[in-house]
């Protein structure tokens, strides 16, 4: 082999490793990757389930997280379960003593198994009441509030039975547009909703009575 040869292919070989390094990581730094199978062993031996449910099997003192992760960003997420007082004062969730912050992760994971799309085909077709009545099934806020039937929701979150009653369509409107702006520190999401989908809701919420 002549020595320019090799000098070749060494170059090529240092052009390669270069290359690899510059690919951009697709996890953030010092962050691994989610295990939904060692998050749903953690979910167990932690007895989130004595608290929460998940497809509605399970306690009913916290939100059903079958769509936690459609409602939350991941790093919301984070936060939350590191130090749940930091985010919502009275609330009765503990701050849990995980051995580390991969519990977290992984825990975050497997609620991911369990995500769906919302279906937003349906406004335009049906009358917008009833769209609205299945984009709040769609989205899953019977997770949290009590709507029309006691045994459809939680209680920990303001009762919509009858919301019409205390709330006219503009305060409904503004509240599911921007919750935050209404009432700063709110727990409530902000949903990525359409103008049409939120002018459904706000429709059969105003049936509410």
């Amino acid at each position: 082999m002549t020595v320019l040869r090799i000098i070749f292919l060494v170059f090529l070989v240092a052009c390669s490793n270069a290359a690899e390094k510059a690919q951009p990581s697709t996890q953030p730094s010092g962050q691994s990757s989610g295990d939904a199978k060692r998050g749903e062993k953690i979910y167990k031996e932690r007895g989130c389930s004595a608290c929460h449910s998940i497809e509605w099997v399970g306690g009913v003192i916290g939100p059903d997280l079958t769509q936690v992760t459609l409602r939350r960003t991941d790093e919301w997420l984070r936060n939350w379960l590191k130090d749940p007082p930091s985010i919502l004062k009275d609330t009765v969730m503990p701050k849990v003593p995980w051995r580390s912050e991969q519990e977290i992760i992984d825990l975050i994971e497997f609620f991911k198994t369990f995500k769906t799309e919302v279906k937003k085909d349906f406004p335009g077709k049906v009358p917008k009441k009833d769209a609205g009545k299945m984009l709040v099934k769609e989205y899953g806020c019977s997770a949290c509030h009590r709507i029309v039937e006691p045994a459809s929701g939680r209680v920990r979150f303001p009762d919509l039975t009858h919301v019409a009653k205390k709330r006219d369509r503009k305060w409904l409107n503004d509240w599911l547009k921007d919750p935050q702006k209404v009432k700063p520190g709110t727990f409530m999401p902000t949903y990525p909703l359409t103008d049409i989908e939120r002018e459904a809701i706000v429709e059969y919420l105003s049936t509410l009575r």
